[in-house]
């Protein structure tokens, strides 16, 4: 199975990832991605659309790409743990420096404790700065040179390029930590171990069945001739959507049909489940009821129990649609000819509901001004910016404080035409 794997990192970092790349045996295709700065990563989507997963070589890059850049592709990052700080503390150690009156970051302090302990440090005070989202490389340099100015510190430890080479400028004695070998190791096997369960999940048992319903009425109104030119031309309407996504159709019985694809295939044809064409195709081409149930599961077996639970499902809620039941159970629809379908979030009035959602009226007011105007719930960053006249930015740091929330969840992805980078499509429930 190949993996396509996307590397991102400043050039000293991704030597050490080419490196340890040499050692693995599997069939990998690597994209590399190197940067001096941040900025450098705004086009980082000519790498994501042609990889499964990327590795980061740090937290900072990581989170700076997950706050500025819409891409739908999962990416993984090496840590700065603990055993990343024996090199350096060794260096301090070495220059003859205090190693009890450090600044660090992105190190947590327990991390930064527990290394002390181990190699009998004196430790008298910890001044660290983790985080957990993307923090601006000066916000480190003010933090390292405020401790060194009054006096606290002897030295900085820093794990950005940035931060270190400012430092160096400000005349500020500072070391940089650099992923060890076995953290560079490790994050390359748990990147591939996601790279393999996202092409397992692509070729994951899917199917599709589809039942004719209420056959009495049918019978009554018609007769078993005229029923039966209608089934077969509700079977023709299957076999040619078997065709088109190179899926398998066989009878299950005189009223029952059976599609047989991957989850892969089935994800391509629905948009990632935004809509069914099948249902589409067989209310425009039949008058029969049907019902239409989709399981996934990794024997035929599990996926046709999920698929029968799907159709009953489908049949409680009515032939305009088709719910999905998988793997793990989770029941996903009702999913209708062209979209999702869902209720509202709540009947709160306006002013409510911006304080329930920490938004101002005015945003709330022109967020729902605009949704009506695309005349759906589903929407992309970018679909929003433009209805809302503001940027893409502004747009996902809108959507992602709704789905925070719980009044949008993100429902897929749209793979835009051509080269354009896939896109998050979030289902808005107010």
């Amino acid at each position: 199975m190949n993996i396509r794997l996307g590397i991102v990192g400043p050039e000293d970092s991704l030597i050490l990832l080419r490196k340890v790349l040499h050692e693995f045996d599997r069939e990998i295709t690597v994209v590399e991605k190197i940067y001096k700065d941040f900025e450098d990563l705004r086009d980082i989507a000519s790498v994501a659309q042609d990889v499964d997963i990327i590795l980061y070589s740090g937290q900072a890059p990581y989170f700076w790409v997950k706050s500025n850049v819409d891409i739908a592709v999962p990416g993984v990052y090496i840590p700065r743990n603990g055993t990343s700080l024996y090199k350096v503390l060794f260096d301090i150690y070495r220059d003859g420096k205090d190693v009890s009156a450090l600044s660090f970051d992105t190190i947590s302090r327990r991390d930064i404790e527990e290394t002390y302990m181990e190699l009998n440090l004196p430790l008298t005070e910890i001044f660290t700065m983790d985080y957990d989202k993307y923090l601006p490389y000066e916000k480190l340099v003010d933090y390292h040179q405020s401790l060194w100015a009054k006096g606290k510190t002897r030295a900085a430890v820093t794990c950005l390029n940035k931060t270190y080479e400012e430092l160096k400028k400000l005349g500020i004695p500072v070391y940089r930590i650099y992923p060890t070998v076995s953290s560079v190791r490790h994050g390359l096997e748990r990147a591939m171990m996601y790279g393999e369960s996202i092409k397992l999940k692509e070729t994951q048992m899917a199917l599709i069945l589809v039942r004719v319903e209420d056959l009495d009425d049918i019978l009554y109104e018609s007769s078993s001739y005229q029923l039966q030119i209608q089934l077969l031309e509700l079977y023709q309407v299957i076999l040619g959507y078997g065709d088109e996504t190179s899926a398998t159709v066989t009878k299950t019985g005189d009223t029952e049909f059976m599609i047989i694809t991957t989850r892969g295939c089935l994800e391509e044809s629905t948009d990632i489940f935004m809509g069914s064409p099948l249902l589409h195709a067989l209310k425009a081409n039949t008058h029969l009821k049907v019902t239409v149930g989709i399981g996934f599961g990794r024997t035929a077996k599990m996926a046709e129990t999920n698929a029968r639970q799907a159709v009953r499902l489908s049949k409680e809620n009515g032939s305009d649609c088709c719910f999905l039941v998988t793997e793990e159970g989770k029941i996903v629809g009702p999913i209708r000819e062209n979209r999702l379908n869902t209720e509202p979030l709540s009947d709160l009035n306006l002013e409510e509901l911006a304080k329930k959602l920490n938004m101002n009226v005015v945003n709330l007011n022109k967020l729902k001004a605009s949704m009506r105007r695309l005349g759906k719930n589903e929407v992309t960053p970018k679909e929003l910016s433009t209805c809302m006249s503001i940027s893409q930015r502004s747009a996902r740091r809108i959507l992602a404080q709704l789905e925070e929330k719980g009044a949008a969840r993100i429902v897929g992805i749209r793979r835009m035409s051509g080269k354009g980078r896939p896109s998050q499509v979030y289902q808005v429930l107010i």
